[in-house]
């Protein structure tokens, strides 16, 4: 099958890349600088601005399916715009050239239903009960990945030492003044989650294109890999009553068995690990 693939070089999507190449699919690699992916018989890297409705509509022309892993490092209004934006542009050229393919829309955790029956900042445990879901590794992890944000390393640090105190509930509330600042930045504005919030609603209102909308568990890039996944349809996956997790290569796993597959057409869905936390840690 020939896909294309926006998005070819994120985190997300170079998985994706390598394992429908691995599959003997013929992938385009649709993305600004995608000579940053390893060459491979099967990948065409195609430079390409999305914003761009002329070039975008030639690089999408002639694909089966096409996969939007497109996340933008801004996490503020900008982060916002762009994602909403992209998505619209991305749907609209799409019908344009293609419009009997597959559309695989890879979008955030924030447009999944809890088990409150809210989406995630409606939620009356945001934002607490999902950053107090992760282990200290996990914090750690994500320090380093974003180039130093403070409450990261204080959520690592605070974590360790309630987890160290039998006394106290292994999943209590953070508190200090560089967690709350943080907690209040995230109220205001979380970009690339009201972003694929917003993301979703392009989708489940037209039915006339063959659509699969994918949204990552709460905890995204856990180090234990299966190699298998569970799915939900809908809501947010939880384990032991925390919101659950996965390893980016088996979201890329779901994910490509999807579009290979071209099922899941209507769907909101996300992918987590297959086990609960008492038998692998994060």
């Amino acid at each position: 099958m020939k896909i294309a693939i926006i998005g070819a070089t994120g985190t997300i999507g170079s998985k994706v890349t390598t394992i429908l190449l691995d599959r003997g699919h013929h992938v385009t690699a649709i993305a600004r600088h995608p000579d940053s992916l390893q060459d491979h018989p099967g990948l065409e890297k195609r430079p390409t601005d999305i914003f761009d409705f002329k070039q975008l509509r030639s690089a999408l022309t002639g694909h089966e399916a096409l996969v939007v892993a497109f996340a933008p490092k801004d996490n503020g209004y900008v982060g916002y715009k762009l994602l909403v934006e992209a998505a619209w542009r991305i749907k609209r050229a799409f019908k344009e050239v293609i419009p009997e393919a597959y559309f695989m829309n890879i979008g955030g955790a924030s447009s999944l239903w809890t088990p409150n029956g809210f989406q995630m900042f409606e939620d009356p445990g945001w934002p607490h009960w999902f950053f107090n879901a992760a282990q200290p590794g996990h914090w750690a992890r994500l320090y380093k990945l974003s180039g130093g944000i403070p409450a990261f390393k204080e959520m690592a640090e605070q974590r360790t030492q309630i987890q160290a105190d039998s006394n106290k509930d292994p999943f209590s509330n953070f508190h200090g003044p560089v967690i709350e600042s943080f907690y209040d930045q995230c109220r205001e504005i979380f970009g690339k989650g009201m972003g694929g919030r917003a993301q979703l609603e392009y989708f489940e209102c037209d039915r006339s294109f063959r659509w699969s909308f994918v949204s990552p568990p709460w905890l995204l890039g856990l180090t234990d890999i299966h190699g298998k996944y569970r799915v939900t349809i809908d809501t947010l996956p939880v384990e032991d009553g925390q919101p659950a997790g996965i390893a980016v290569e088996d979201l890329a796993l779901a994910i490509a068995d999807t579009v290979a597959q071209q099922s899941r057409i209507h769907q909101h869905w996300s992918a987590a690990r297959p086990v609960p936390p008492s038998v692998q840690s994060y």
